[in-house]
């Protein structure tokens, strides 16, 4: 019997929705499939290949509607779990996505790369050791994509700042795939999380130079430069990345930070400027502004930006200590506040549980400034204790002025 006339036209709209695809129409083939479900609904096929499409479209909420129906119509069909599984990890539904891995691993346990991806939903979902564990499943039964599951889990390593063991599965990707920009952005990562630099800018640059597009490896690049004090090799890259995207504000952040170490406060202030438009919730910005305001001696406005940071992050120990260190020792007397001072530096020190020996200094001259000499040398002396020999000379000689019972005045270099 010859198929009826429904079933070939369906079965032509589905051809024409591949071909489509393929080509790079996704429209099309969401309209081809569309016209296909029409004639025959009760096929899961043709609810997969639209889903297919619309997440081609960025359009997540049509494609897991459309791999729902699909998977009531063809609940015993894993890999329509594992598709569904792919969109709620984007979406961000991590259980969710957990929950469809198990159901397709359930329904075929040889199904290998769902490991991998579900290795990907724990470790979004911050489950690490399940995580880990998955991966190892993965890279073991499915060693065609071995590369992809040892960058992944690399990446993982990185977030926990494991940056050996980072390192060993970056250089293990890189031998199966020596050509991925991503394995060498990452790997460059782990060699900065090690203190190697260097090591660090010859990855960022050979990322570069497989993805010239590659903004993230520029402006990683950029930022070991700077960790290098090689402020014109950093500036380069930021400029090149300005060029590439006008309005990325991390870039407007690095440059003008160059350019604050260079002694261009002109060039930094404008740079910070925009990058406070461009992030204007987040309070880095703002702390960095602060930064060239105090470098030119502009107190207040180092006072107003590093509140402004205080706001956006109210638990951030560094922006306590600078407002502390500001009010206890800025050599303008109106500006001084004893108080406010030894406040913003108590909780400095509260929230790095008083380990911190910069902390310490600034919570020292804040009592300093109010007189109360011998805690100011207690404190100074605990400081002491925690802070690097090369450091050491500086604390001493302001401690000599708190046993002398002299306040510390402080006047940063332009």
């Amino acid at each position: 019997m010859p198929p009826d006339r429904t079933t070939t036209d369906a079965q032509a709209l589905f051809e024409r929705g591949h071909k489509s695809f393929q080509q790079g129409d996704f429209r099309e083939a969401v309209e081809c499939f569309s016209r296909a479900i029409r004639l025959r609904p009760a096929v899961a096929a043709g609810y997969r290949y639209r889903a297919m499409a619309h997440l081609e479209m960025g359009n997540r909420l049509d494609a897991l509607n459309d791999l729902d129906q699909a998977v009531r119509l063809r609940n015993d069909d894993p890999v329509l779990y594992a598709d569904r599984a792919r969109v709620l990890l984007r979406q961000q539904a991590y259980p969710a996505a957990v929950a469809d891995c198990d159901r397709a691993l359930a329904l075929d346990p040889g199904l290998a790369p769902v490991y991998g991806l579900r290795a990907e939903c724990y470790a979004a979902n911050g489950e690490s050791g399940k995580a880990f564990a998955d991966f190892a499943k993965a890279i073991e039964q499915d060693p065609d994509h071995a590369a992809d599951y040892r960058l992944a889990r690399a990446e993982l390593h990185l977030e926990l700042e494991d940056y050996a063991a980072a390192l060993a599965d970056a250089d293990a990707a890189l031998l199966l795939n020596p050509d991925d920009p991503t394995a060498y952005h990452t790997r460059g990562m782990a060699h900065r999380g090690v203190g190697d630099e260097i090591a660090a800018e010859a990855d960022f640059s050979r990322a570069i130079h497989l993805d010239p597009n590659r903004v993230s490896a520029r402006l990683a690049r950029a930022a070991a430069a700077l960790g290098r004090k090689d402020y014109a090799a950093a500036e380069a890259d930021c400029d090149a990345v300005l060029a590439t995207v006008p309005g990325l504000g991390k870039a407007f952040e690095m440059r003008g930070l160059c350019r604050r170490h260079t002694g261009n406060h002109a060039g930094a202030l404008a740079d910070l400027n925009e990058a406070v438009k461009q992030s204007p919730d987040a309070p880095l910005p703002y702390n960095l502004r602060a930064g060239v305001h105090y470098a030119q001696h502009q107190y207040k406005r180092a006072i107003q930006d590093h509140l402004a940071a205080l706001e956006r992050d109210p638990q951030n120990a560094g922006t306590f200590n600078q407002l502390g260190w500001i009010w206890a020792t800025a050599p303008d007397p109106d500006v001084r506040n004893g108080e406010r001072a030894k406040g913003c530096a108590t909780r400095a020190c509260e929230l790095t549980e008083w380990q911190e020996a910069g902390y310490l200094d600034t919570l020292a001259a804040a009592c300093a400034e109010l007189g109360e000499f011998d805690d100011a040398v207690r404190w100074m002396e605990k400081a002491i204790e925690l802070v690097p020999a090369a450091d050491e000379a500086d604390y001493r000689t302001r401690l000599d002025l708190y046993r002398d019972g002299k306040p510390a005045r402080m006047t940063p270099e332009v």
